[in-house]
């Protein structure tokens, strides 16, 4: 089931643009995680979900030849981002592992963050947001 807010929406767009503008720095090896000064997301994708859906987000777009350079998925309340190309379908899954476990932290059901930004060797940002953002 595809849910897309369309505060979300602007909110992520936002997010990816303020990432792309940071492209041209040398790739960082560290997950920047985000936060929201008010309470938002009442609808979060357990962290389980998060998992599977990294096989599922690089099979689609770090996986081949021809790999397009800029995608999004949404997979129940979450969606992933990125722009760039990844290295690999290998390090594609990984960066997604790296950033769900330095953003999402270790509760099964609720994130300690909103989402995040992580490079991929290859140069691919990845955002990841683990919520719908509907106001609670």
């Amino acid at each position: 089931m595809i849910r897309l807010n369309m505060k979300f929406s602007t909110v992520f767009a936002t997010l990816a643009m303020a990432a792309a503008s940071l492209s041209g720095v040398a790739a960082q090896t560290t997950s920047r995680c985000w936060t929201s000064a008010t309470p938002v997301v009442a609808n979060y994708g357990p962290l389980a979900d998060l998992r599977a859906d990294a096989s599922q987000f690089c099979n689609e777009y770090a996986a081949g030849p021809g790999i397009s350079s800029a995608g999004r998925l949404i997979f129940g309340f979450q969606s992933a981002g990125f722009f760039g190309n990844f290295a690999s379908n290998a390090s594609c899954v990984s960066t997604f592992n790296q950033l769900v476990t330095d953003c999402y932290g270790t509760n099964p059901s609720r994130p300690a963050t909103l989402g995040g930004v992580r490079t991929d060797p290859g140069g691919a940002e990845l955002v990841i947001a683990f919520g719908d953002g509907t106001k609670l």
